[in-house]
């Protein structure tokens, strides 16, 4: 299962995790020192979209800040001939229309 966002191809990105120790200056202390650096991945918030799209249920992978321009794009799919359409196109005209 991977983890990327369908409509803005969002993925997880490396990020370093830092543990730091000490008072800091602006509180009377010496400063922070740094006693470690790791490195973890950060995951896009995604949610599975299921869709009620010409009588067929399309899903899509899509982080959450972008779940409001699939709702906005609906209206657009819905005025298209989406009878004689798979739902791999509809999927697929769905995503040209968010791009």
């Amino acid at each position: 299962m991977s983890r990327i966002c369908e409509v803005s191809g969002k993925r997880p990105v490396v990020a370093n995790r830092i543990v730091r120790r000490g008072k800091a200056k602006r509180e009377g202390g010496v400063g922070k020192k740094t006693t470690g650096i790791s490195k973890h991945r950060q995951h896009p918030n995604l949610r599975k979209l299921r869709l009620d799209v010409g009588g067929r249920t399309i899903t899509l992978k899509v982080a959450m800040s972008h779940v409001d321009k699939v709702y906005e794009a609906l209206p657009r799919l819905r005025g298209m001939k989406l009878e004689r359409m798979s739902e791999a196109e509809i999927k697929r005209a769905l995503l040209r229309l968010l791009r």
